[in-house]
């Protein structure tokens, strides 16, 4: 889920039992309409949650069916090769919680 805050978000964020994990920052500049701030993508997971967990949570965020997971696995090519590279960002992210 993308989220825009006045703030830039840590990047590991505890809100009561919930863990928020945040990445892929944008800063965004002000315009007429809308205040200067952050925006980035956010996935939220009870803070006792287990690496996998969180991994699946992060995932989710972009493929958020089992079957867009496997669909874009199946296609191939470029696509594969994005998944591959979220999914080695979403294990990092996991392990800079659970290793913290």
């Amino acid at each position: 889920m993308r989220v825009n805050s006045s703030t830039k978000p840590p990047e590991y964020q505890v809100i009561g039992p919930t863990l928020r994990i945040h990445w892929n920052y944008e800063d965004v500049p002000e315009t007429e309409d809308t205040p200067a701030g952050w925006s980035c993508d956010e996935a939220a997971v009870p803070k006792t949650a287990s690496r996998h967990q969180i991994i699946e949570a992060i995932i989710a965020t972009k493929y958020p069916t089992p079957g867009a997971e496997l669909a874009v696995i199946n296609n191939g090519g470029q696509e594969y090769d994005d998944y591959q590279a979220f999914r080695a960002m979403a294990k990092s992210l996991a392990d800079g919680w659970i290793n913290d």
